[in-house]
């Protein structure tokens, strides 16, 4: 009498090694994982929007009124936040030498239309 369906048979060598059946990768995430990974999905692209929709009205203010300080203060330091959100969320580490996106994108209009926007 064999044991090999009871609940101690032993699996020959070869099953180990075998490839799937339908010869496709077989690999599939539970339901949890799918779901944490497309409610990941969506904070990625909430963060990027954010970040983008930060940058344009940095652009925007630096176009129309390069002499308001305070309205460029604080959308950069907003940006600076989304910018730095959306990094942790992608897995990038903070790293200490990296410049903050706000002096980035104040450069880039000092060059872009000239003069100095602070």
């Amino acid at each position: 009498m064999s044991t090999r369906n009871g609940p101690y048979a032993r699996a020959e060598a070869a099953d180990d090694h075998r490839p799937p059946a339908s010869g496709r990768n077989t690999m599939r995430y539970s339901r949890a994982e799918y779901a944490k990974v497309l409610a990941l999905q969506d904070e990625v692209a909430r963060a990027d929007a954010d970040y983008q929709r930060l940058r344009n009205a940095y652009m925007e203010i630096v176009q129309a009124d390069p002499t308001h300080e305070v309205a460029l203060a604080m959308i950069g330091a907003d940006m600076d936040r989304a910018h730095a959100r959306l990094q942790a969320l992608i897995g990038l580490p903070r790293l200490p030498f990296t410049h903050e996106p706000s002096s980035v994108m104040r450069r880039e209009a000092q060059q872009r239309f000239g003069g100095d926007p602070h």
